[in-house]
């Protein structure tokens, strides 16, 4: 096989992209538990970006557990390969399916874009483990330790800047979603700004709405914003060592309520960033305020 390449389409010649559509497993005929998908290039920031791979992972999961009893509980990414925007494959392995809860594995990697046949053995770009159940909404054990930042809504913060010094400030990513700072800091093409405090408060929506047809977004691509290391690690190491790249390594996630809003509060800390590797954690809110998600997310640090 052809080792796939990130693809170089200038960003001005790309169609947008649609989160629900895009990342909409297709399952593959003869094969059981195997989809295929196309993920365009509207998603790259270098190669896919990594929220939209584990959520396509996610979706091809709850299509092959296929319980409308059960909602997503956990899913845990672990990044082996860097994955370009184009063809790919996902194998699902159900390991369990239970009364009340049900278990399963994804295996993503990206298919050779002269021969893009799903087919032949699973290989592990991406690796997604998954934990469904039951929401039981009569139990009585309930804390919510998490607090929402005290910032304004969207509307009162500025959307991220189009052009700037800056390598990542125009990538068909950044042009899928409207994404405004409302703690923290950006450079956007500062120098000489120095070490802070390694945290950062954004709002972030899709350009083209992930809710269904049940009000809700679609199971799973709350992923995307809950990939979002960067900012706190940004706030925190300062300008003084030039640009880098956040590769992620892991990224797990808690569901914790369904997404019924166009907007997402991402509340993002960094924990440490040493040798080379940074680690923090995001808590995901709705525009109500109510706690939808928890991320957790261990990357690579690259000078870029």
């Amino acid at each position: 096989m052809t080792t796939p390449q990130p693809t170089t389409t200038p960003v001005d010649q790309i169609p947008p992209g649609d989160v629900v559509r895009d990342t909409d497993v297709v399952p593959v005929d003869g094969v059981a538990g195997r989809y295929r998908v196309d993920i365009p290039e509207a998603w790259r920031v270098v190669y896919a970006f990594g929220g939209v791979t584990m959520a396509t992972a996610i979706r091809a999961v709850v299509h092959a557990v296929d319980r409308p009893d059960l909602s997503l509980v956990s899913a845990d990414a672990t990044f082996c390969q860097a994955v370009p925007c184009g063809p790919v494959a996902v194998d699902v392995e159900v390991l369990r399916q239970g009364r009340t809860a049900a278990q399963a594995v994804a295996r993503l990697w990206s298919l050779d874009p002269n021969d893009p046949s799903p087919g032949g053995p699973a290989r592990s770009d991406l690796v997604v483990s998954c934990v469904l159940g039951r929401r039981e909404p009569e139990s009585p054990y309930r804390l919510q330790g998490a607090v929402a930042p005290d910032v304004g809504g969207p509307e009162d913060y500025a959307p991220r800047p189009a052009v700037v010094d800056n390598p990542f400030a125009d990538i068909p990513y950044h042009r899928q979603t409207d994404w405004r700072l409302a703690e923290g800091r950006l450079h956007w093409g500062q120098v000489d700004v120095p070490p802070g405090e390694p945290q950062a408060s954004s709002w972030f929506r899709f350009n083209r709405s992930p809710v269904g047809p049940d009000g809700c977004w679609v199971p799973g691509i709350v992923a995307v914003p809950g990939d979002v290391l960067g900012p706190a690690v940004g706030a925190g190491i300062g300008t003084q060592h030039g640009f880098f790249l956040i590769l992620s390594l892991q990224i797990g996630m808690r569901f914790v309520d369904e997404v019924r809003t166009e907007w997402i509060l991402q509340h993002t800390r960094a924990q440490t960033a040493s040798d080379g590797y940074a680690s923090g954690t995001a808590e995901l809110w709705d525009q109500d305020r109510r706690l939808v998600a928890l991320a957790h997310q261990i990357a690579k640090l690259r000078a870029f």
